[in-house]
């Protein structure tokens, strides 16, 4: 999945719920001077992503699925996929300071927005609000996070910006790794051979068989 169009479009839909001109868009919040002139609006709602780190709980994961699958499948050995957990920051920049209320109350559609939505599923090209019925797809939880006061000062110091009203959410993103259905049958039927020492020897066969599986994936053998 790449960030930035999951974020192209989730700020699509957040704006699509909100009434007016479009409020969000995506800069870096640290780079922002008051005389920056490219933002669509005056008054702002700026996307910066303030941190990225792996999901440690994730990465746990074992190497293989803890199930078998039904239906002709194969299933391979894989390294597990690796799972991220994003910092969103949304802060109110606001050039014009007489739209600073203005600024606030776009902030508080966003808090409504996460509110009532707070998983999605991202499906390439598409973030989707159901679960896919088939193929890859991450599942994206977003979860406010409340930080004190030293914490907000921590966070704008190395920013290197002064404090804005503006919420934090991280979003965990978890990589769904659908079963791989192969078009061609998997073989269904294997004969075999036990030899003791020289398999030209005739008195050192052990054992001759043919293994079958029926349309229940069940083994049968017979000789």
């Amino acid at each position: 999945m790449k960030i930035t169009e999951f974020l192209s479009k989730l700020i699509l839909a957040v704006n699509t719920e909100i009434s007016g001109n479009p409020v969000i868009e995506l800069a870096n919040i640290a780079t922002l001077n008051d005389g920056d002139e490219f933002l669509t609006s005056k008054s702002s709602i700026i996307l910066s992503i303030v941190n990225i780190e792996e999901d440690k709980v994730m990465k746990n994961q074992t190497l293989y699925k803890n199930y078998i699958p039904s239906g002709n499948t194969v299933e391979k050995y894989k390294n597990p996929a690796q799972n991220l957990v994003l910092s969103l920051l949304f802060a109110s920049y606001n050039i014009d300071q007489s739209k600073y209320t203005e600024g606030i109350d776009k902030l508080e559609a966003v808090i409504r927005y996460f509110q009532n939505k707070r998983v999605f599923y991202w499906q390439a090209p598409d973030l989707l609000e159901y679960i896919p019925e088939s193929g890859f797809y991450d599942k994206l939880i977003f979860d406010m996070v409340s930080l004190k006061t030293d914490q907000l000062n921590q966070m704008w110091s190395y920013l290197g910006a002064k404090y804005m009203p503006s919420v934090l959410y991280q979003v965990q993103m978890i990589s769904i790794q659908a079963e791989e259905t192969l078009s061609e049958e998997i073989i269904k039927k294997a004969k075999i051979q036990l030899w003791e020492n020289d398999p030209n020897d005739s008195t050192g066969h052990l054992e001759s068989g043919t293994f079958t599986k029926n349309d229940d994936n069940e083994i049968i053998t017979t000789t």
